[in-house]
């Protein structure tokens, strides 16, 4: 019996079946590639917005204001809608024995700090206790370090110290064993652009280096802003009133806002109130 082979017709209809099924799955593919690229530029966009606010709102929390302070009380420097300079704390601790010529010294088992202080770019505060004699109000001695050393141990088995050699040899008698120390560093967090695009940056204002990137990119209209709020609640613009700050990120993505989709913008508002700022 003779072999029978496909119609013409057949493969044609053959043929047209297979594109059919083949254009839809590449329709598929398709749809499903360009979800996954939205879904991680959603994603990216999320956490570099979520990145910028907790590392802006933990730098900020922790800084003193006093109402009608000296400049060493207030920790905040310079304010503007989008950027702000400040003592960032970087540690603190308790001397372990008076000071001895141009160091100090504090035990490394009562210091409280993520890294070592660095000369050049930190400073060390003195607390100065105030007078009731005279009227003073209780401060901070600010003093340059010159170098800083671990090779020595604090007296009285308080264990391994960490000295700071600072310019100073000349010492207020109420410096003893026990003053408060504070380990700052004068830094800046600040909108800023580059190559074209908005970024949150901060850098090391004391050590003088260049900005580095936080989270971005940012919506170029009101990506990085800064609110500053006095004890009740309303804004104001004395450093050393400033009771809280309300902090607000808005990130855009490139590929997704040329898209037009609605995901391409993502705002977060945080608000902080400083620690050792005014209270009502």
């Amino acid at each position: 019996m003779p072999r029978r082979g496909f119609t013409l017709v057949e493969m044609v209809v053959s043929l047209g079946l297979t594109l059919i099924v083949t254009a839809a799955a590449h329709r598929l593919i398709t749809a499903t590639q360009r979800w996954s690229r939205v879904q991680v530029a959603q994603l990216s966009l999320q956490s570099s917005v979520r990145t910028g606010a907790l590392v802006a709102g933990n730098e900020l929390r922790v800084l003193n204001a006093v109402p009608g302070g000296t400049a060493d009380q207030n920790d905040i420097l310079g304010m503007a809608p989008n950027g702000i300079v400040y003592r960032a704390s970087r540690g603190a601790g308790f001397l372990c024995q008076p000071p001895a010529g141009s160091q100090l010294r504090f035990a490394r088992n009562g210091f409280s700090g993520f890294r070592d202080p660095q000369p050049g770019r930190d400073l060390v505060y003195l607390f100065q206790p105030g007078s009731s004699e005279d009227g003073a109000e209780d401060g901070w001695l600010p003093l340059a370090i010159t170098a800083v050393g671990t090779g020595t141990a604090c007296p009285a088995g308080l264990g391994p110290g960490i000295t700071l050699t600072t310019g100073s040899s000349t010492w207020p008698p109420e410096i003893t064993a026990g003053t408060p120390v504070r380990i700052v560093e004068l830094m800046e967090l600040r909108a800023y652009q580059s190559e074209g695009q908005w970024w949150l940056g901060a850098r090391s204002v004391s050590s003088g280096e260049a900005i580095q990137p936080l989270a971005g990119p940012l919506d170029e209209q009101d990506g990085f802003r800064l609110v500053y709020l006095n004890r009740t609640g309303g804004p104001t613009a004395d450093p050393g009133a400033v009771a809280g700050i309300r902090i607000v990120l808005r990130g855009v993505n490139e590929e997704l806002r040329r898209t037009g989709a609605a995901a391409a913008f993502e705002e977060l508002t945080t608000q902080v109130t400083l620690r050792n700022g005014p209270r009502p």
